[in-house]
């Protein structure tokens, strides 16, 4: 049990590193709440740390996925509390506060500085021994009014990334609401009831319950009785405005929540269910029973998946040496295999005979003994000669002389004129054999080429400029065959 949640996590590093998508929804929990909800307050009790940037407007502009490791206590080798960001593998951020700038300074490089939203996300494991093991995704707040340059649609936007990670049915709903306002109104539960309308998978957290109106309090809510959820409802006490402005530390908040809780009357009976400890066992035990349940499709996925890469990896070839005389070699057997395919199509000596289809061999015969023949036999070898030109041509070249046969100076003049129609289809018929051979240039059937796009469009574009410097002598040979 203890390798779930990080053998989740490592699938996550490696998914988001890669930047492709496989297709695979892994078990999660996705924290969703409106703007001033309490969202990143209740995120920062979990972990113990003030690491969030804060202000107005929308915050929490690209996915946060919080990655919560428990370390040994007293390991004289590392920092007790130290973050590592995913896109800063090498460097240990001890300073919290560096670690908010270096979130900001992610988020900016990803969404922009104008308030715009990332769809890739900012992954940050926290390692404390005072942590319990466990992943949560921080999505950004809901919000339904622009700031500042922000597009007049963010509020879809912002909606259809959320939904984008919490539709998938291995998603777990973490949704914040503050209990100071009516829960039948609360954003993140009507987002959440689209996706999960029975409520299977929706965990309820409401803050704010030491701010509420007088003679009002969220006690059914917690009990389930308003807004009725599967995985229930936890309250908290976290700090406010006021508090963190007079840096009221994240330990002294807890022992506030706690005495909140055991002096009120009111939440007496599920102080027991109430509080930030509470909420980070639950979460915890439901992440991991949530792995649980998803593992076997899970494995399942990953194992066809898998097969299919090593399908795909086998038909690339083999690996590269990072030798550069063998990467030379290996370019140059590239290039042979090439050459040697392209030869074997035209020659037509592959050793495997297609019948699906014409190698450009045969397609080059066809031309010459259909197409061309036909060209040439739909020549009348009389047309555009009558017989008057015929006479005047034989008496010009017999002059005054007598003669039993016809003059060979009359024969080759007349001959020359029609010799002379032969050279537009035997320039077309070059040019249709110039196309073919292009045209077998780009779609040459070499698999390890297809790993490397930069070199096949290079060879590509080389064959082709030397077909098209060819093309012009060739046609010009004709021109001079039949002109001689």
């Amino acid at each position: 049990m203890d390798k779930l949640i990080p053998t989740i996590n490592k699938l996550q590093m490696i998914f988001a590193s890669a930047g492709i998508d496989y297709n695979i929804e892994l078990p999660q929990i996705a924290v969703i709440g409106a703007q001033s909800s309490g969202k990143s307050s209740v995120l920062e009790s979990i972990v113990g740390r003030d690491f969030l940037p804060r202000g107005s407007g929308i915050v929490t502009r690209a996915a946060t996925v919080l990655q919560l490791i428990r370390t040994k206590e007293n390991n004289p080798d590392e920092p007790e509390d130290y973050a590592i960001f995913g896109h800063r593998p090498g460097e240990k951020f001890t300073d919290f506060s560096k670690v908010r700038d270096e979130i900001q300074a992610e988020t900016n490089r990803l969404a922009g500085e104008n308030k715009g939203i990332s769809e890739r996300p900012i992954i940050l494991r926290i390692f404390s021994p005072y942590l319990l093991n466990l992943t949560l995704i921080d999505l950004p707040g809901l919000t339904k009014v622009p700031v500042g340059s922000q597009p007049q649609d963010i509020d879809k936007i912002v909606r259809n990334m959320v939904l984008d990670y919490i539709r998938s049915p291995n998603c777990i709903v973490l949704a914040v609401s503050a209990a100071n306002t009516d829960i039948a109104t609360s954003d993140s539960l009507h987002l959440a009831r689209e996706v999960d309308p029975k409520g299977d998978r929706t965990f309820g957290v409401l803050t704010k319950l030491d701010i509420m109106d007088k003679g009002t309090d969220a006690l059914r809510v917690l009990k389930g009785k308003e807004y009725p959820l599967k995985l229930g409802y936890v309250g908290v006490v976290c700090r406010s405005q006021e508090d963190i402005q007079n840096n009221k530390s994240l330990k002294n908040a807890l022992k506030a929540e706690n005495k909140f809780f055991e002096n009120s009357a009111i939440y007496k009976e599920v102080k027991d269910r109430s509080g930030i400890p509470y909420l980070s066992l639950q979460l915890s035990k439901l992440l991991n029973q949530h792995i649980l349940k998803c593992l076997p499709e899970l494995k399942k996925k990953i194992d066809t998946q898998l097969n299919e890469r090593k399908i795909e990896l086998a038909s690339y070839g083999h690996s590269i040496s990072d030798n550069p005389e063998a990467g030379r070699t290996y370019l140059l057997s590239l290039i042979s295999d090439y050459s040697k395919y392209y030869r074997d199509s035209v020659e037509g000596s592959t050793k495997v005979v297609e019948n699906n289809d014409y190698k450009v061999g045969a397609r080059i015969q066809i031309i010459f003994q259909e197409y061309y023949v036909n060209d040439i036999n739909n020549l009348d070898p009389f047309d555009e000669l009558a017989d008057e030109d015929i006479r005047t041509a034989i008496l010009n070249a017999k002059a005054l002389n007598p003669s039993l046969f016809i003059p060979e100076a009359a024969f080759e003049l007349l001959i020359r004129q029609q010799i002379n129609r032969l050279l537009v289809p035997s320039l077309s018929c070059a040019l249709q054999i110039h196309n073919e051979l292009r045209n077998m240039a780009i779609y040459c059937q070499v698999a390890e080429l297809d790993r490397f796009e930069k070199l096949k469009d290079k060879i590509m574009e080389v064959v082709t400029e030397l077909l098209k410097d060819c093309l012009e002598p060739t046609e010009q040979m004709i021109r001079n065959l039949i002109e001689v």
